[in-house]
């Protein structure tokens, strides 16, 4: 096996280079971003990247933005295996 070769990690895509900020906000203002984050299905830190993106006038990462839904159907059941 060549050891030089880089393995393809599974999970999700790498976000880049990140830093972490603890944010201590009020608890009404988290429930909010939660729903939001609830509504998106994504990661409540990631709505806050995109609120910080969206107040200095800058275009948030794709991450912070809800998945489109998947144009493929699902298969129906209609037979118990």
């Amino acid at each position: 096996m060549d050891s030089t070769r880089q393995r393809r990690k599974p999970g999700r895509k790498s976000k880049g280079v990140r830093v972490q900020v603890p944010v201590r906000m009020p608890a009404e203002f988290h429930a909010e971003v939660e729903r939001i984050s609830k509504r998106d299905g994504i990661p409540v830190t990631d709505v806050v990247t995109r609120m910080i993106a969206e107040s200095l006038g800058r275009p948030a990462p794709e991450y912070c933005y809800p998945r489109p839904l998947s144009a493929q159907e699902e298969l129906p059941l209609t037979k118990a295996s």
